[in-house]
């Protein structure tokens, strides 16, 4: 019997189409990593922003409801002079002052890239205006207020998150 016998194992030819195929998938997987890298810190920054956003709108919501107005509309803590960290251990500042420094020092704390904070370049602003019980804006003093936190970071394009609230009246 004289067969032909085919030898065992891969020719080279086999071996390089193998090894191509495997390396563009590998490619394919690895390429995805950065991906999601950025959409996990994105998601992270989102999430700190809004925290900060929902803790000074609890604030604001603790407050008098005759002082909202006065004390916290058109806050803007790009404009507001503070000194980070807080001294916290001399005399107090006056109450209205000391939330705006320490929500404008948290926001700028979270700025910190190196301690893995992020929000770069964060800032906030507060919005309070009167309105009716239909929504529309109308002339202080109605009994009842809607607060927009809103903070924002990044660059280019900035971008941010805004918390809306509504807090009434209560006699």
């Amino acid at each position: 019997m004289t067969g032909s016998r085919r030898p065992r194992g891969l020719t080279l030819v086999e071996f390089l189409v193998a090894t191509s195929i495997a390396a563009f998938a590998f490619l394919g997987v690895a390429s995805m990593f950065p991906a999601a890298l950025r959409i996990v810190i994105r998601g992270g920054e989102t999430t700190k922003a809004t925290m900060l956003a929902q803790a000074m709108a609890d604030i604001i919501q603790s407050e008098p409801f005759d002082v909202l107005v006065a004390r916290y509309n058109n806050l803007d803590t790009q404009t507001l002079a503070v000194s980070c960290p807080l001294d916290e251990t001399g005399a107090p500042p006056p109450y209205d002052d000391y939330t705006k420094q320490k929500w404008a020092c948290d926001l700028l704390l979270t700025g910190a890239q190196g301690s893995g904070q992020g929000l770069p370049g964060a800032s906030g602003r507060v919005r309070v205006e009167c309105m009716d019980a239909g929504g529309a804006t109308v002339a202080c003093p109605a009994g009842l207020r809607r607060v927009t936190v809103s903070v924002f970071w990044g660059e280019s394009p900035p971008r941010s998150v805004s918390v809306v609230s509504h807090v009434a009246r209560i006699r």
